[in-house]
């Protein structure tokens, strides 16, 4: 176990630093890449990015205990993966901008560009401490090594490459880690699983879809806001669009992100059902590492241990770069490279705080979720759509009073779900301030 994962951890060092020189030249060399990415290295920096803690782990435990129609969870993505190729994609890519609060900027001006940049930070923050301590579930399920230790050694080893090589470092790792995925996930252990499952059989009870006794249509609703709203708008998922070289590489990046987040969703929800079969207790949050131990055995372990230490990584990364890409150019007005690099691990930091302090993935995974969700996603899409205007000033109050709703109504724990409190108080904001715009066209069409 400790030499495999020593060497994927030097690697995906000497990746951060070869690429820390071209990462210096610029702002726009350390955010973007120099938006010289084609078409692979865009589709495996998106898949990679899209698949992480809520694809495994989250979406294994979800299945196993309200059965099939948990993969509500990963159609939600793939659906907004979808929406964002067919619809946005190529019109984010055209906007030249550097990050999603800055596309927003473009039409609703700087200071709702600043609140934008600010619910981002909170956002990625959040999601990064989860995929923290999706790593730290990931490694302590398959070894016997403490788990705060885990958790410090790996976060640091995120921040590490993040802050040295940027974007560019990002998208090659991205390669890397997904080519780890796809073997150890799709190549050995959904064999394994479907191998197990026709020796055990598979668990009927959980079978029912598109919905069953355990998860009724408000539940797959509100996975369709909480996650797939995100995946059609999300500041880490955007990052790679604007890397893109191009609008066309941007669409089709996208559309082929969505086919393979259904694939390794695919894969993720036989295991789960394989460890329901296998009889495996335990923590909801470690069934698909547990899961992939068993079916592996000593010989295999190694490899996919890294290849789910890889999963969590392919996604912590960006969010890092993005949560410091929206302080550095939307807050601070186009800081140098260096103090994105610092910002990294500011936030890498201020990210493992809040893992250390919440210990628990799956209310972390909610948190996330529900600030950007909730805050985000309603008056950005609005400036995607033809003839319509909304005013500045309602655009930054839906924002602040939707994820603060939901926080809020998380907090409380009673009643509908919080993130579909915090989207109706979003669009119950926003309403009045709508109005047919002049011209019909698209609100991105304006400049800053």
């Amino acid at each position: 176990m400790i030499p495999a994962l020593l060497a994927y951890g030097l690697a995906v060092l000497l990746v951060g630093v070869f690429a820390a020189r071209r990462a210096s030249r610029s702002p726009d060399a350390f955010l973007l890449g120099d938006r010289s990415f084609g078409l692979l290295a865009t589709w495996a920096a998106l898949t990679s990015t899209t698949i992480g803690g809520s694809t495994t782990l989250v979406l294994a435990a979800l299945v196993a205990s309200r059965g099939l129609p948990g993969a509500w969870l990963d159609l939600s993505g793939a659906l907004g993966l979808l929406a964002l190729g067919i619809f946005l994609a190529r019109r984010i890519r055209e906007t030249g901008e550097v990050t999603l609060a800055a596309v927003v900027g473009r039409f609703y001006g700087e200071r709702v560009r600043r609140v934008a940049a600010t619910l981002v930070v909170l956002a990625e923050v959040v999601w990064f401490a989860l995929l923290a301590q999706a790593t730290e579930t990931v490694v302590t399920a398959l070894t016997d090594w403490d788990g705060t230790t885990v958790l410090v050694a790996t976060a640091a080893l995120f921040i590490a490459y993040t802050s040295l090589g940027g974007q560019r470092a990002v998208v090659r790792t991205d390669l890397l880690q997904l080519g780890l995925m796809v073997a150890g996930i799709v190549g050995v252990a959904l064999p394994l699983a479907l191998a197990s499952l026709a020796r055990t059989g598979w668990p009927r009870e959980l079978l029912s879809f598109p919905v069953g006794a355990r998860f009724g249509w408000a539940d797959a609703g509100a996975l369709l806001v909480l996650v797939g709203l995100p995946h059609a708008v999300g500041s880490d998922v955007w990052a790679k669009l604007l890397s893109a070289r191009d609008a066309a590489t941007a669409r089709r990046a996208a559309l082929g992100a969505a086919a393979a987040k259904l694939v390794f969703g695919a894969a993720v929800v036989v295991i789960a059902l394989a460890g329901v079969g296998l009889g495996l207790g335990g923590a909801a949050q470690s069934l698909f590492p547990a899961t992939v131990r068993e079916l592996a055995g000593p010989l295999l372990s190694p490899l996919l241990l890294v290849a789910l230490v890889a999963t969590m990584q392919s996604s912590a990364d960006s969010v890092l770069l993005s949560a410091a890409a929206a302080t550095s150019h939307d807050l601070l007005g186009g800081a140098p490279a260096r103090t994105s690099r610092l910002l990294v691990v500011f936030y890498g930091v201020l990210g493992l705080l809040v893992a250390l302090g919440m210990r628990d993935v799956l209310e972390t995974f909610r948190l996330g979720y529900t600030i950007f969700a909730s805050g985000l996603i309603l008056p950005t899409l609005v400036a995607f759509v033809p003839g319509l205007a909304l005013k500045p000033r309602y655009a930054a109050a839906a924002m602040l009073v939707g994820g603060a709703g939901a926080v809020l109504a998380r907090i409380w724990g009673q009643g509908p779900d919080p993130v579909l409190v915090g989207t109706a108080l979003n669009a119950l904001v926003l309403l009045p301030g709508l109005s047919r715009r002049p011209g019909g066209g698209p609100g991105l069409s304006r400049g800053r």
